[in-house]
């Protein structure tokens, strides 16, 4: 009898562990073979873990793109590593890249599943940024519209009185240090809050830090679960610790404000700010082709990604914009010169105003591509095919999920000079045809991705942009604050300053 229950338990563990490799290890071990007999260097196969220690090591040493800069010296610009159970094929060559985000070979790829499990609990599954197929190219089209200049136009008056408010409260600090990269990041959200809300965003109790802090600890809790390997097993996903409680009050609170905003909205307590229709009116409004409107679900989740993901990389762009300044009094210098010109006595710019402003736009988009706040582009293979590049023929197997560096992307030098360098010369637009120097490759430059997946906020968050810098060069005068400040790169889907970037602000005297 014992003999029995003993070979039926070796049985049972058999069966187990036959399931458990089957289900969990041999999917990412196929596809590491496939690549691996392709040629491409691969860190080493390790089931469960992949190189989750060594990324857990670097991150407790605030170096997490150290990690990935090792990796790119030791195998080139086409590597393999794991995240966990997850493989991970890198993919820095702009060749390359263009078939995988361009559009004649978009539909071979679809936002990765892993990722989707992670966001879920925060933003949904029902938007632009992590919905997949017709459900997409729909959302897509029905929003599109809400972008035009001609809205964006009309929401620069929001843009200014938000930055005049903003401005005028750390002018009363005294020179005392604040953290800029939180108060940009407050300004941020209020701008895209007011300008996808309307009137009522300011006026209910706490709403910045509601959605600000909400989102912010929820999403550091989804990364260290992510580290951990919690949210890679079913089972643990759902246990009560490791930060569960920490995510569920983030989305519950975010959720919530929301719900009041759209009820708000729909039930006619409120208006938009600016002349046109505001996101909240086009998410309401909006029809596709067969005249159906988004479901309430949808519009909840369309206006949690708007504003979440949209001030959050916006405000870290600003923050690395004014750590440019602080740091290169030639480059400020020469906004500070242009600003004065075209926007003299405090005139607040307008958006033909904003056109005018060459440098500060060419350090916008320097800055972009050295400090891209999304640094990291992830898409999945659903139908394999054959990548037919200048230097190789790559075969891309079903469920390969393919990484984008963008960082390292942006500083190889085959495709910038001296790629080290901030240089935001490279980028002014010729004064004859108002058009900017062409890219050593289209896909070389990828601050808001490509191809029918590129970033729909690009132009809002751009003009934004322009807007804040424009008018901090007008009014302050900023200097880095030399006690205690530690510039790190921390890497939380965007990426921004661990510990801040602390400032004195005071008054320009004209």
């Amino acid at each position: 009898m014992l003999l029995q229950i003993l070979a039926i338990s070796v049985f049972l563990i058999g069966v187990f562990i036959l399931i458990v490799y089957w289900k969990l290890v041999r999917p990412g071990k196929h596809i590491y073979n496939v690549l691996r007999d392709q040629g491409i260097p691969c860190e080493p196969f390790v089931p469960f873990l992949g190189q989750l220690p060594q990324l857990y090591q670097y991150q407790k040493q605030n170096k997490i793109m150290e990690f990935h800069e090792e990796l790119n010296q030791k195998h080139g610009s086409i590597f393999m590593f794991s995240l966990g159970l997850y493989p991970r094929l890198v993919i820095q060559d702009a060749d390359l890249i263009s078939h995988i985000l361009g559009r004649t070979y978009a539909q071979n790829y679809y936002k990765p599943a892993d990722l989707i499990f992670r966001l879920k609990p925060l933003i949904g599954l029902h938007n632009l940024l992590i919905s997949n197929g017709n459900e997409h190219e729909r959302a897509r089209k029905m929003l599109n519209p809400g972008f035009h200049f001609e809205n964006l136009r009309s929401m620069v008056s929001i843009m200014t009185d938000q930055t005049t408010k903003t401005i005028d409260r750390l002018l009363e600090s005294w020179g005392k240090p604040v953290n800029l990269q939180k108060e940009l990041s407050l300004l941020t959200l209020t701008i895209i809050a007011s300008s996808a809300f309307g009137e009522n965003f300011e006026t209910i109790a706490n709403a910045r830090e509601i959605v600000s802090e909400a989102f912010i600890a929820a999403l550091d809790a989804i990364v260290n679960r992510t580290l951990l390997l919690i949210d890679q097993i079913p089972l643990f996903s759902r246990l009560p610790f490791w930060g569960k409680d920490i995510v569920d009050r983030g989305c519950e609170k975010a959720l919530n404000f929301v719900e009041r905003i759209i009820a708000d909205r729909k039930q006619g307590r409120t208006k938009h700010r600016c002349e046109r229709a505001d996101i909240l009116d086009l998410l309401l409004q909006a029809v596709d082709n067969h005249g159906k409107h988004f479901t309430d679900e949808e519009i909840k989740q369309e206006a949690m990604v708007f504003v979440l993901a949209g001030h959050q990389s916006t405000g870290d762009l600003m923050a690395w914009i004014m750590y440019v300044l602080m740091t290169n009094s030639s480059v400020f210098n020469d906004c500070l010169e242009e600003v004065d010109r075209i926007l003299p006595n405090g005139t607040i710019p307008t958006y033909e105003m904003l056109n005018d402003l060459n440098v500060c736009e060419s350090v916008i988009y320097e800055t972009l591509r050295l400090y891209p706040p999304i640094p990291f582009f992830v898409r999945q293979c659903i139908r394999e095919h054959v990548i037919n590049g200048s230097n190789q023929n790559l075969y891309i197997p079903l469920s390969a999920t393919v990484l984008i560096n963008t960082y390292l992307v942006h500083r190889q030098a085959k495709y910038w000079p001296r790629p080290l360098e901030f240089d935001y010369t490279r980028w002014m637009r010729d004064p004859n045809t108002g058009l900017r120097p062409k890219l050593a490759h289209p896909y070389c430059y990828l601050p808001f991705a490509s191809g029918p997946r590129n970033c729909i906020g690009q132009n809002f968050a751009l003009l934004e942009a322009k807007v804040i810098l424009a008018m901090f060069i007008q009014r302050c005068n900023f200097e880095l604050e030399p006690k205690n400040q530690n510039i790190v790169l921390d890497i939380r889907i965007t990426m921004r300053s661990k510990f801040g970037l602390f400032s004195k602000i005071t008054r320009r005297q004209q």
